[in-house]
């Protein structure tokens, strides 16, 4: 196996262990994603992933691992969850080409590079989304009056803003940082000659 593979592998895997030690269950399930993503072509055929990619992965998968282990020791936790997002979003970005492009060659749909790019914002923006209605879910489950007819007169200003920007976060940084990192996408293929969709690219 490739050492951009194997290393792409093991930091997702790390980020594995720490979110479930932080009950932090939304890069729990992306890790296990972005594992299946690379993990999914096999020995299928001589599909291979640009080197780009996994590398991008890693770099992004180890600054989580950091964050992480920062969250989980409650050091600056709001601020680093916040850069927390913005790292899951870019890496989202990322597996959403991968997974087009998997989609690409697995199955009867084509795919152009603009489609490409356009799944991967859409599936950042997508988890984003599902981190929202997560966050709801977890704010409820915790005791928290999320709706509307129970926060008349029961919390103050500032309880009903924390509310709202726990919700609002991450489709907020999404929306953002998801356009940036498909432009960076599109640099690479663009301004680099490097085609993503070549089937027997070198790692």
């Amino acid at each position: 196996m490739p050492v951009p593979k194997k290393l792409s592998l093991l930091l997702a895997a790390i980020v594995v262990v720490i979110s479930a030690l932080s009950a932090d269950w939304m890069w729990f399930g992306v890790a296990l994603v972005g594992i299946a993503v690379v993990m999914y072509p096999g020995r299928k055929d001589d599909f291979r992933y640009n080197p780009i990619l996994l590398w991008t992965a890693s770099a992004l998968l180890f600054i989580q691992i950091i964050l992480g282990i920062l969250i989980f020791a409650d050091f600056h936790a709001k601020s680093f969850w916040i850069v927390s997002l913005a790292i899951q979003t870019c890496i989202c970005a990322v597996y959403g080409y991968m997974l087009a492009l998997l989609i690409d060659r697995f199955t009867s749909i084509k795919l152009s590079e603009r489609w490409i790019l356009m799944f991967s914002l859409l599936f950042a923006l997508t988890v984003s989304g599902i981190y929202l209605f997560f966050q709801f879910a977890s704010l409820y489950a915790a005791g928290y009056p999320v709706f509307n007819y129970e926060l008349q007169g029961v919390v103050s200003n500032e309880e009903r803003i924390w509310m709202n920007l726990q919700l609002m976060y991450p489709p907020t940084v999404a929306t953002f940082v998801s356009i940036f990192a498909v432009l960076i996408l599109r640099h690479w293929t663009k301004h680099n000659n490097l085609s993503f969709k070549e089937a027997n690219a070198h790692e």
